[in-house]
């Protein structure tokens, strides 16, 4: 079914899933940044500049998981109560 053709309800379905695949898709990114913080950190030598480049990319991404938690959560309470 082409969007065109959607109904409202299915529309909204459809964006809380593809919304649900980007949070994943988000927090797998965090774990390989996690590790690879944690890679770094125990080198006997760590580049201190790459950490804390790493670390404000994680914390931009965790503020953009929960931005996301948020509104799928809204968009979900929207198709509870309208589908």
């Amino acid at each position: 079914m082409s969007p065109a053709d959607e109904s409202p309800c299915q529309m909204m379905k459809r964006l809380a899933k593809e919304l649900e695949k980007e949070i994943r898709r988000t927090e797998e990114r965090i774990g390989e940044l996690e590790d690879k913080i944690a890679s770094l950190q125990a080198q006997p030598d760590p580049p201190e500049k790459e950490i804390q480049a790493l670390k404000q990319t994680l914390e931009s991404l965790r503020t953009k998981v929960a931005d996301d938690n948020n509104s799928l959560s809204t968009l979900q309470d929207v198709i509870t109560e309208n589908c």
